[in-house]
Formats: C-alpha cells, sequence, structure tokens
C-alpha cells in the first residue's frame, strides 16, 4: 500500500551540501526528510577525501610497519567508521530529521517516489553528487577500469599501475600507490600535469615525481585500452604500448541526476550539470540543487558554502544571490599543494601589470629543522598597488598555509600589509610572510 508523507523540506543526497542544508533547518524546526540510497556522508566520506587521505598517510609508514595491502585497507576502512561515528542514521533524529533510504524517483519537481512510498514537500533540494566519468577511450569499459568507488578495497595490491589523469585525485593515488611499492605511470592528455595550477607548481611536482620514480606520460593521448584474461592491462598510446597488472581511471565527474527529474524538464548547463539560478533555484519551482552536481567547485568546502546560503534562502523565503567569494583548494600530495587565486598567467592574460616573487621552503628555519626542504611559495601581487592576487604553494603544510592567503587575497591586503605581521617563528606559516616580503 502507498503511503505519502508531507515535509517542508525534503533533500536527496547526504553529501557536505545536503547534510549542511537538512541539519541547518531541521534544528531550526522545519519537518525534513533526507532521502540517500546507499551510505550516509557522500563522496567525501565514502570513496574521497577521507579514504585517500588515510592512504596517504598509510602509504608513508607501511614500509617501517610492515604493513600489508589487507592491512592498509582494514585501516582506511577504520578512520571511515571514525569519522562516520557509531549512530547508523547519522544522528539525523537529535535534529528532528527523518531519514528514508532508498532511490528517489520524481513524480514532479516536488514529489518523489521512494520504495513504493510518496514524499511531498513545499521545497526539494538535489544534492547527489557526482560519479567518476570514464574517457571515450575505446576498449576502456570494456577493460573494467578501478576508479576512486573501488581503489580503496582493491582484492589485491597491482605491482604495475597505470593513472589515466593527472588531476588531484590521480596524483595523489598515484604517489601513494608509489609508496606502497607500486610501479606508477600517469597518463596525462594536457601537457602537464596538475593543470590547473601555475605552471611553476606543476614543474616542480613533476620533478619531484621523477624523483621518487614516478612515470609521468603528459601530452599524451591514449588510443586503446584492453585487460586480458589474466587481469593485466594493455595502454596504447601513440608513444608505444604499456603492461600494467590494474588501471585506475581518475578523469572527470559525471553528475547523478535522480530519475524522473529530465522527464519534467530539468535544466543542465553543456556539461550535463543541473544548472541552477544566482541563489540556487533550477528551473523547476520548488527545486533546488546544492553540491557537486551543479558543477561549480567541486569540493566539499564549497558545497558547504553554497548550502549555507541555499538553507537561508529556503528558510527566508527571500532568494538572494550566493556571494561570490575566493575558494581555495589543495592537492594533497607530497609536498602538498595549496592554490588561492590568479595564476601567474592568469593575471597577465587578464591584462594586469603583475609583481611577482618566489621563496624556496629550503630557505626558511622551520622547513630546515623539520627536513622538509623540498618546494616554494609564490605569490603574484598588482604592480601598481600591491595588492595580492594570487598565493601558491607547494611545499610542506602547503594546504595549510594557503587558508591564510586565501584570507589576506579575499579582503584585499597588500603584499605590503602581510610582510609586516608578525608570524611566529619557526613555523610554516613564515613563508607566506616572507615571501609577500619580496613582493613589496
Amino acid at each position: 500500500m502507498t503511503t505519502t508523507s508531507t515535509y517542508d523540506l525534503i533533500v536527496i543526497g547526504n553529501g557536505s551540501a545536503g547534510d549542511n542544508i537538512a541539519r541547518t533547518l531541521g534544528r531550526k524546526g522545519l519537518r525534513v526528510a533526507v532521502v540517500e540510497r546507499t551510505h550516509l556522508g557522500g563522496e567525501c566520506l565514502n570513496d574521497g577525501c577521507i579514504p585517500s587521505k588515510a592512504l596517504i598517510d598509510l602509504s608513508k609508514r607501511a614500509a617501517a610497519e610492515g604493513l600489508s595491502w589487507d592491512e592498509v585497507v582494514a585501516r582506511i576502512h577504520a578512520v571511515q567508521l571514525l569519522v562516520r561515528g557509531t549512530d547508523p542514521n547519522g544522528g539525523f533524529a537529535a535534529d528532528g530529521i527523518e531519514l528514508v533510504w532508498g532511490d528517489a524517483r520524481f513524480r514532479s519537481p516536488t514529489e518523489v517516489e521512494v520504495e513504493g512510498n510518496v514524499l511531498e514537500a513545499t521545497n526539494v533540494v538535489v544534492a547527489t553528487g557526482t560519479g567518476p566519468g570514464l574517457p571515450p577511450i575505446p576498449g576502456l569499459a570494456e577493460a573494467r577500469p578501478q576508479t576512486n568507488r573501488t581503489i580503496f578495497t582493491l582484492p589485491r595490491f597491482p605491482a604495475r599501475l597505470a593513472v589515466i589523469g593527472g588531476g588531484p585525485i590521480g596524483l595523489e593515488l598515484g604517489q601513494a600507490f608509489r609508496r606502497l611499492g607500486a610501479e606508477v605511470t600517469i597518463f596525462e592528455a594536457l601537457d602537464r600535469i596538475a593543470a590547473t595550477e601555475d605552471a611553476e607548481v606543476s614543474l616542480e611536482l613533476t620533478k619531484h615525481f621523477a624523483r621518487e620514480g614516478i612515470r609521468v606520460e603528459a601530452g599524451s593521448s591514449i588510443e586503446r585500452a584492453d585487460r586480458a584474461e589474466d587481469g593485466s592491462v594493455t595502454v596504447a598510446t601513440a608513444r608505444g604500448r604499456f603492461e600494467f597488472d590494474d588501471l585506475l581511471v581518475a578523469a572527470g565527474r559525471t553528475p547523478q541526476v535522480p530519475e524522473g527529474l529530465e522527464e519534467l524538464g530539468l535544466e543542465r548547463d553543456r556539461r550535463g550539470f543541473v544548472a541552477i539560478s544566482p541563489c540556487g533555484k533550477t528551473n523547476l519551482d520548488g527545486l533546488w540543487a546544492a553540491g557537486d552536481i551543479t558543477g561549480k567547485f567541486q569540493f566539499t568546502h564549497y558545497a558547504g558554502y553554497q548550502a549555507h546560503h541555499i538553507a537561508k534562502h529556503i528558510e527566508s523565503g527571500v532568494c538572494e544571490p550566493i556571494p561570490d567569494t575566493l575558494v581555495p583548494w589543495a592537492i594533497f600530495t607530497e609536498p602538498e599543494i595549496g592554490h588561492a587565486g590568479m595564476t601567474e598567467q592568469q593575471a597577465r592574460e587578464a591584462g594586469i601589470e603583475v609583481r611577482v616573487a618566489r621563496l624556496d621552503a629550503a630557505d626558511l628555519d622551520w622547513f630546515r629543522t623539520n627536513g622538509q626542504t623540498d618546494g616554494f611559495a609564490k605569490v603574484v601581487a598588482d604592480a601598481k598597488t600591491g595588492v595580492l592576487l594570487g598565493a601558491h604553494f607547494i611545499c610542506a603544510r602547503g594546504s595549510t598555509i594557503v587558508g591564510e592567503a586565501c584570507l589576506a587575497i579575499q579582503h584585499g591586503l597588500t603584499a605590503r600589509q602581510v610582510a609586516s605581521t608578525i608570524h611566529p617563528y619557526p613555523t610554516a606559516s613564515e613563508l607566506f610572510r616572507w615571501v609577500c616580503a619580496k613582493a613589496v
């Protein structure tokens, strides 16, 4: 027998965006339902940020501790359980939220069917995220490649691993598997890995990978991929054929749009992501979208920012544009990469006269005393005003230092203002101060 339940808000998906909106409005007294089909926590907890960072940490000490691959996998799962918490229902009951398990199929923009039951609400938020994409390479789908959703539970460790994609996922996991003992080759179609980063940062990482024995095939167009009956994989490029034990694809993401929305006329952008207004609404009345499915900045921290504002709009009934903000990011290789604002190339292409400064990590005492002297910091400032436009780090703790740089750029500080601010000694944060001093 079909039942119909009515709510103020239904949230489809429990990643960073969906969780933020649901809990914010549930705690304010709205009747909220969360629909989730598999695991609470979204991509980040289950298949992304958390297991990858656990793997990166374990890869640095697995040899010294004598850890087998099975033990590494078990420890990754232990970290996930720690982050997830002990309540299998995510503590939603304490926030007055009803958790509904199953796939949501839309019957109207504000009405969904889940496991034969109907849920309706004044507002519905789609926050179902993205899944791993497969490039249109002949034979690739049939080769059954690993993705971020399968790589952390491999039944056996690959002695030779191919990685398709030189972005954050491919770089982080490629280096981790190399440190665990695999021979790793990274294939990147563009002319350099870490292509979103400043060119000098990308070059520095490429050099570091070479020293670690990671092969980088940049500017490499893959012609075909095949998996043999024994499980081995062949990757063919114009430069030759390469043999591996397994293959990881980390090249792009695909939006996961719930069933029924296409038939209702949901608008998407040219890449297939859900199109939203400046305040987060879709073209369908009562339907909002948040997080990675919108194709904005696909980071957990941006999803939370976007969700915070959408929750305010739903509560108030006033749809104001989500404020533009500077979005930093990090790549957790070693050395770590931190990125905030414009690269030198972007600033010059925008017609801005710039002053650029660079400072090696090896010049500062914190990096010397900790034996982590690889890398550098680089800042880009307006040559006329001294206002900071961009800051880029490839060094130990680069992912942390970039937070201060983001604050400085967001609020229009000059290089001189940062340089005149005392930082504790000896710390990694001094790197930002002294590179700014070179830009004055």
